[in-house]
Protein backbone atom coordinates (compact mmCIF):
# COMPACT_ATOMS: atom_id res chain seq x y z
CA UNK A 1 0.00 0.00 0.00
CA UNK A 2 1.60 3.28 -1.07
CA UNK A 3 1.64 5.84 1.15
CA UNK A 4 -0.63 8.98 0.11
CA UNK A 5 0.09 12.61 0.83
CA UNK A 6 -1.27 13.60 4.73
CA UNK A 7 -4.43 16.56 4.23
CA UNK A 8 -4.79 18.37 7.28
CA UNK A 9 -8.32 19.45 7.96
CA UNK A 10 -10.53 20.21 10.45
CA UNK A 11 -13.82 18.50 12.25
CA UNK A 12 -16.95 20.42 10.64
CA UNK A 13 -19.88 18.77 12.34
CA UNK A 14 -20.28 15.62 14.82
CA UNK A 15 -23.29 13.63 14.44
CA UNK A 16 -24.40 11.61 17.36
CA UNK A 17 -26.06 8.16 15.10
CA UNK A 18 -26.69 6.24 18.22
CA UNK A 19 -25.54 6.19 22.08
CA UNK A 20 -22.42 4.60 20.86
CA UNK A 21 -21.50 5.55 17.53
CA UNK A 22 -21.17 9.57 15.78
CA UNK A 23 -20.59 10.15 12.28
CA UNK A 24 -17.59 12.65 12.13
CA UNK A 25 -17.16 15.22 9.15
CA UNK A 26 -13.69 16.58 8.00
CA UNK A 27 -13.61 19.98 6.20
CA UNK A 28 -11.25 19.72 3.37
CA UNK A 29 -9.09 22.59 1.50
CA UNK A 30 -10.90 24.01 -1.11
CA UNK A 31 -8.07 22.90 -3.60
CA UNK A 32 -9.97 19.21 -4.80
CA UNK A 33 -6.57 17.25 -3.44
CA UNK A 34 -8.92 14.76 -2.26
CA UNK A 35 -10.92 12.42 -4.33
CA UNK A 36 -12.39 8.87 -3.76
CA UNK A 37 -14.61 6.37 -4.74
CA UNK A 38 -17.15 4.74 -2.97
CA UNK A 39 -16.21 1.57 -0.74
CA UNK A 40 -12.72 2.95 -0.05
CA UNK A 41 -11.12 3.78 3.29
CA UNK A 42 -8.76 6.62 4.34
CA UNK A 43 -6.32 6.97 7.19
CA UNK A 44 -7.33 9.31 10.20
CA UNK A 45 -4.41 10.31 13.18
CA UNK A 46 -4.85 13.45 15.47
CA UNK A 47 -1.58 15.31 15.81
CA UNK A 48 -1.93 15.65 19.12
CA UNK A 49 -2.62 11.76 19.80
CA UNK A 50 1.24 10.24 19.93
CA UNK A 51 2.03 6.62 20.29
CA UNK A 52 5.56 5.62 22.75
CA UNK A 53 7.70 7.10 19.59
CA UNK A 54 6.19 10.07 19.63
CA UNK A 55 4.09 9.31 16.11
CA UNK A 56 0.60 10.15 14.92
CA UNK A 57 -1.36 7.07 15.73
CA UNK A 58 -2.87 5.94 12.04
CA UNK A 59 -6.17 4.64 12.27
CA UNK A 60 -8.20 3.01 9.05
CA UNK A 61 -12.18 4.16 8.70
CA UNK A 62 -14.13 3.27 5.78
CA UNK A 63 -15.56 6.28 4.05
CA UNK A 64 -19.52 7.35 4.39
CA UNK A 65 -20.08 10.19 2.28
CA UNK A 66 -20.45 10.26 -0.89
CA UNK A 67 -17.93 11.42 -3.41
CA UNK A 68 -20.75 14.00 -4.64
CA UNK A 69 -20.23 15.22 -0.91
CA UNK A 70 -16.78 16.52 -1.98
CA UNK A 71 -18.72 19.18 -3.60
CA UNK A 72 -19.24 20.98 -0.42
CA UNK A 73 -15.60 19.99 0.86
CA UNK A 74 -16.62 17.39 3.13
CA UNK A 75 -16.00 13.65 3.61
CA UNK A 76 -17.38 11.92 7.06
CA UNK A 77 -16.37 9.16 8.88
CA UNK A 78 -18.97 6.70 11.09
CA UNK A 79 -16.70 5.73 14.60
CA UNK A 80 -17.98 3.46 16.99
CA UNK A 81 -17.12 4.29 20.72
CA UNK A 82 -15.28 0.89 21.58
CA UNK A 83 -15.22 -0.33 25.47
CA UNK A 84 -11.70 -1.29 26.61
CA UNK A 85 -9.96 -2.14 23.13
CA UNK A 86 -10.05 0.33 20.48
CA UNK A 87 -8.52 3.21 22.20
CA UNK A 88 -8.52 5.98 18.98
CA UNK A 89 -11.59 5.74 17.79
CA UNK A 90 -12.11 6.29 21.71
CA UNK A 91 -10.09 9.28 21.25
CA UNK A 92 -12.38 10.87 18.31
CA UNK A 93 -15.30 10.75 20.17
CA UNK A 94 -13.79 12.95 22.78
CA UNK A 95 -13.22 15.43 20.26
CA UNK A 96 -14.70 19.02 19.42
CA UNK A 97 -15.83 20.79 16.26
CA UNK A 98 -12.80 22.60 15.05
CA UNK A 99 -10.18 20.31 16.13
CA UNK A 100 -7.41 19.62 13.64
CA UNK A 101 -7.69 15.82 11.58
CA UNK A 102 -5.42 14.50 8.95
CA UNK A 103 -6.26 12.46 6.55
CA UNK A 104 -4.50 10.00 4.23
CA UNK A 105 -5.60 8.70 1.23
CA UNK A 106 -7.83 7.08 -0.24
CA UNK A 107 -6.78 3.53 0.04
CA UNK A 108 -8.73 0.11 -1.37
CA UNK A 109 -9.39 -0.97 -4.84
CA UNK A 110 -11.12 -4.34 -4.12
CA UNK A 111 -14.19 -3.41 -2.92
CA UNK A 112 -15.36 0.04 -4.91
CA UNK A 113 -19.06 0.49 -6.44
CA UNK A 114 -19.01 0.21 -9.73
CA UNK A 115 -21.49 3.09 -11.21
CA UNK A 116 -21.63 1.60 -14.21
CA UNK A 117 -23.54 -1.87 -13.06
CA UNK A 118 -27.15 -2.14 -14.37
CA UNK A 119 -28.02 -4.99 -11.93
CA UNK A 120 -30.38 -4.86 -8.95
CA UNK A 121 -27.96 -3.79 -6.21
CA UNK A 122 -27.71 -5.74 -2.82
CA UNK A 123 -26.30 -4.28 0.34
CA UNK A 124 -25.51 -6.07 3.27
CA UNK A 125 -24.62 -5.09 6.35
CA UNK A 126 -24.21 -5.30 9.59
CA UNK A 127 -23.26 -2.89 12.66
CA UNK A 128 -21.09 0.17 11.82
CA UNK A 129 -20.24 -2.36 8.44
CA UNK A 130 -23.06 0.06 7.30
CA UNK A 131 -20.57 2.76 6.75
CA UNK A 132 -18.82 1.87 3.37
CA UNK A 133 -22.48 0.80 1.84
CA UNK A 134 -24.31 4.36 2.70
CA UNK A 135 -21.74 6.22 0.57
CA UNK A 136 -22.15 3.22 -2.41
CA UNK A 137 -26.36 3.48 -1.91
CA UNK A 138 -25.61 7.75 -1.65
CA UNK A 139 -23.81 7.56 -5.04
CA UNK A 140 -26.30 5.63 -6.81
CA UNK A 141 -29.45 7.33 -5.72
CA UNK A 142 -27.50 10.77 -6.62
CA UNK A 143 -27.40 9.35 -10.42
CA UNK A 144 -29.98 9.88 -11.63
CA UNK A 145 -31.20 6.49 -12.75
CA UNK A 146 -30.23 4.40 -10.20
CA UNK A 147 -30.70 0.67 -10.07
CA UNK A 148 -33.09 -1.14 -8.00
CA UNK A 149 -31.49 -0.87 -4.51
CA UNK A 150 -32.43 -3.73 -1.39
CA UNK A 151 -30.61 -3.02 1.92
CA UNK A 152 -30.65 -5.73 4.20
CA UNK A 153 -29.18 -4.23 7.48
CA UNK A 154 -28.98 -6.28 10.81
CA UNK A 155 -28.14 -4.92 14.20
CA UNK A 156 -28.37 -5.47 18.00
CA UNK A 157 -31.82 -3.50 18.65
CA UNK A 158 -33.60 -0.39 17.83
CA UNK A 159 -31.25 2.12 19.44
CA UNK A 160 -28.32 0.62 17.61
CA UNK A 161 -29.73 1.59 14.19
CA UNK A 162 -27.11 3.97 12.22
CA UNK A 163 -28.39 6.42 9.87
CA UNK A 164 -31.68 5.29 10.73
CA UNK A 165 -33.98 8.78 9.68
CA UNK A 166 -31.98 8.52 6.64
CA UNK A 167 -32.63 5.22 5.28
CA UNK A 168 -35.57 5.11 6.21
CA UNK A 169 -36.75 8.56 4.64
CA UNK A 170 -35.10 6.30 1.75
CA UNK A 171 -36.82 3.27 1.79
CA UNK A 172 -40.70 5.79 2.51
CA UNK A 173 -39.63 7.78 -0.92
CA UNK A 174 -37.95 6.30 -3.47
CA UNK A 175 -39.06 3.65 -5.65
CA UNK A 176 -37.11 1.17 -6.01
CA UNK A 177 -35.84 1.42 -2.46
CA UNK A 178 -36.18 -1.16 -0.22
CA UNK A 179 -35.12 -1.38 3.65
CA UNK A 180 -35.18 -4.70 5.67
CA UNK A 181 -33.50 -4.85 9.29
CA UNK A 182 -32.96 -7.48 11.59
CA UNK A 183 -32.21 -7.35 15.14
CA UNK A 184 -30.12 -9.79 16.69
CA UNK A 185 -31.36 -9.23 20.40
CA UNK A 186 -35.09 -7.65 19.61
CA UNK A 187 -37.28 -6.40 22.71
CA UNK A 188 -40.54 -7.92 22.89
CA UNK A 189 -42.40 -5.18 21.26
CA UNK A 190 -40.12 -5.92 18.04
CA UNK A 191 -42.43 -7.45 15.06
CA UNK A 192 -40.02 -7.48 12.20
CA UNK A 193 -36.76 -9.45 11.47
CA UNK A 194 -35.20 -11.27 14.38
CA UNK A 195 -31.60 -13.07 14.41
CA UNK A 196 -28.26 -12.13 13.01
CA UNK A 197 -27.87 -11.68 9.36
CA UNK A 198 -26.65 -15.28 8.47
CA UNK A 199 -29.86 -16.40 9.94
CA UNK A 200 -32.43 -14.51 8.08
CA UNK A 201 -31.01 -14.44 4.65
CA UNK A 202 -32.15 -18.22 3.67
CA UNK A 203 -35.90 -17.34 4.09
CA UNK A 204 -35.15 -14.05 2.17
CA UNK A 205 -33.01 -14.94 -0.30
CA UNK A 206 -33.04 -18.40 -1.03
CA UNK A 207 -32.18 -17.99 -4.77
CA UNK A 208 -30.05 -16.05 -6.93
CA UNK A 209 -32.08 -13.21 -9.00
CA UNK A 210 -29.52 -11.28 -11.23
CA UNK A 211 -28.46 -9.49 -8.24
CA UNK A 212 -24.71 -7.86 -7.39
CA UNK A 213 -23.87 -7.50 -3.19
CA UNK A 214 -21.90 -5.82 -1.87
CA UNK A 215 -21.60 -7.15 2.00
CA UNK A 216 -19.53 -5.31 4.92
CA UNK A 217 -19.31 -6.20 8.85
CA UNK A 218 -17.56 -8.52 10.92
CA UNK A 219 -15.84 -11.56 9.68
CA UNK A 220 -17.73 -14.53 10.76
CA UNK A 221 -20.90 -12.30 9.56
CA UNK A 222 -19.05 -11.71 5.89
CA UNK A 223 -18.00 -15.53 6.05
CA UNK A 224 -21.42 -16.71 6.92
CA UNK A 225 -22.86 -14.65 4.37
CA UNK A 226 -20.73 -15.67 1.29
CA UNK A 227 -21.23 -19.20 2.41
CA UNK A 228 -25.05 -19.14 2.21
CA UNK A 229 -25.02 -16.89 -1.10
CA UNK A 230 -22.90 -19.68 -2.75
CA UNK A 231 -25.52 -22.17 -1.40
CA UNK A 232 -28.01 -20.04 -2.86
CA UNK A 233 -26.20 -20.57 -6.35
CA UNK A 234 -25.10 -16.57 -6.74
CA UNK A 235 -22.45 -16.33 -8.41
CA UNK A 236 -18.85 -15.64 -7.09
CA UNK A 237 -18.37 -12.66 -9.40
CA UNK A 238 -21.54 -10.80 -8.37
CA UNK A 239 -20.31 -10.77 -4.62
CA UNK A 240 -18.76 -8.21 -3.57
CA UNK A 241 -17.51 -8.17 0.30
CA UNK A 242 -15.06 -5.94 2.89
CA UNK A 243 -14.87 -6.91 6.68
CA UNK A 244 -13.21 -4.97 9.85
Amino acid sequence: MAKKPVILTSLAEIIQETPRVSTFVVKLPDDGAFSFASGQFAMLSLPDFLNDKDRPVRRAYSIASSPHDLARSTVSFTITRKGEGGYFSNRMHEAKVGDPVSLEGPYGSSFVLDTQDPRPHLFIAAGSGIAPLRSMIRTLLAGGSPPSIELLYGFRNAEDFIYARELSEYAANIKGFSLRTAHSRPSGAWQGLSGRVPEVLPALYPSYQGQVVYICGHPEMVAQTVSWLGTAGFPEEAVRKEQW
